[in-house]
Formats: C-alpha cells, structure tokens, sequence
C-alpha cells in the first residue's frame, strides 16, 4: 500500500543544478511531509531508488549514464507503484503510451510552468493511490479542480486534510455559491446520506488533500476512526448551522 498519508518521497534526476533546485522548492512549497532525494546521472538515480523507494520520480530527458528512457523502463517494471514525470525540451508521443493514459508517466515539455507541473503531479500521485485496495485512499487536488458534480452518482465521500474547496450551484451558466469547505470538514456526505445523486458543484480554490472513502466502506471506517466520526458530526452541525441562517436571512 503505497503510505502517501504520513510520507511523501520524491527523487530528481538531473544534471542541471537551477532545475534541480527549482523543482525541490516547488514539490516543498506545495505537498506536506515531502522528502525530496537528487541524483546527477540515471545510474546514481537508479541506485537511490534501488534504496529508498520514491513515489515519483521527476527526470531530465538529457541525463547521462542511463538514459532517461531506459530508467523510465526500469522503474515502471518495479512491483512498487512509481510514477515518472520526464522534463524533455521536445514532446514525445512515441513512448510509454499505455503508462501516459493512465498517469503513471507523464512526458512534460520544457519550460513549463509551475502550474502544468502541479497538474500532472497531483495526476501521477492520484494513480500511485488508486492502486491500493484499501478502505480510503488519498485524493490530490490542484487549484481550480472539480471534485463533484451537480447530479453525478455519489459513490465516495471526502475528509479535507488541507486546503479549500467551494460549493457551488449553476443555473443557465449563472453560479450560485454555497460556501467554502475547509481542512477537517467532510465534503459529500449528504448524497450518501440521502441516497440521492449530487446536489451541488465542489471546486478546489488551492491545491488539496482529502482523504475519500468509498460509500461501502464508510461505516467501517467511522468506527475505526473516532476523530473522524467527530469531523462528520461536526461537518453536518456546521451545514445545519448555515442552513439555518440562511432562512432566517429570507
């Protein structure tokens, strides 16, 4: 079971210092308990992640020793869920095609920016958990991503670990907000409550965390998880709470 809740381990594999640098500082400023390794050449990349597993390696196509491809190889046919991201100053869509549509590699061209890289990074970390038969996983959001839609089978429920989230309603194009979700609150809980299909919209404003429990496993997991039940009540008096106050406002 890949262990994305505690700890998160990132191995760079390049010979360009400022690159380096630079993604070590962003993967730091925007995913919780990172632990970032680098390497200079693909043989002493191989050898790190030979030692301490990481969960995504990000690879400069230029790198010298073992080709950027060749590691790529390696890593994928590893019993342990890696992702790849590989940094090329040219697109490729001639390699590890199957892995890209799943998420697993992830070929980004050069510059790119710190958007795109967190985009596909949340990707690569979400099919790293999607591998586990567990009865709740971690779900990574970036900025501006819809976690829910209005009218859309519930099938899961989510617990904020950090970062915000909006609920909204649209109408003829026209939104109508609901309110912000914040870290320790549940999201979609209603729709398991009720049985019924979305009610709302739910949009990440920052890049998120949450734990997301399947509905068939959501009473297991409250009765194992006392902390966790508390969110969910105080989730559902909060909802109460606002619900109140907005018909006393009309």
């Amino acid at each position: 079971m890949a262990d994305l809740e505690s700890k998160r381990v990132f191995l760079i594999a390049s010979a360009k210092p400022e690159e380096a640098e630079k993604i070590e500082s962003t993967l730091n400023r925007h995913i919780q308990n990172a632990t970032v390794f680098t390497a200079t050449d693909g043989s002493a990349a191989l050898f790190k992640a030979e030692n301490v597993i990481p969960n995504v390696v990000i690879v400069d196509s230029e790198i010298s020793k073992i080709s950027a491809l060749d590691l790529t190889q390696k890593l994928i046919q590893k019993k342990e869920r890696i992702a790849v991201i590989i940094m090329s100053p040219l697109p490729d869509t001639d390699h590890f095609v199957d892995e890209v549509v799943t998420g697993q590699v992830h070929i980004l061209t050069r510059p790119t920016d710190e958007a795109t890289f967190i985009e596909h990074l949340t990707r690569a970390l979400n099919w790293i958990v999607n591998g586990d038969n567990a009865n709740y996983r971690m779900k990574f959001l970036a900025a501006n991503q819809i976690l829910i839609r209005e009218g859309e089978k519930a099938e899961s429920v989510y617990l904020v670990k950090r970062g915000q989230l909006k609920a909204y309603k649209t109408d003829n194009g026209a939104e109508t907000f609901l309110g912000h979700i914040n870290p320790g609150e549940f999201v979609g809980e209603m729709a398991y409550i009720n049985g019924e299909p979305r009610s709302a919209n739910v949009m990440s404003l920052s890049n998120c965390e949450l734990i997301e429990i399947p509905n068939n496993c959501l009473d297991v997991v409250l009765f194992s998880k006392p902390a966790w039940s508390k969110a969910l009540v105080k989730t559902l008096s909060l909802r109460l709470k606002n619900s109140n106050e907005d018909k006393v406002q009309n």
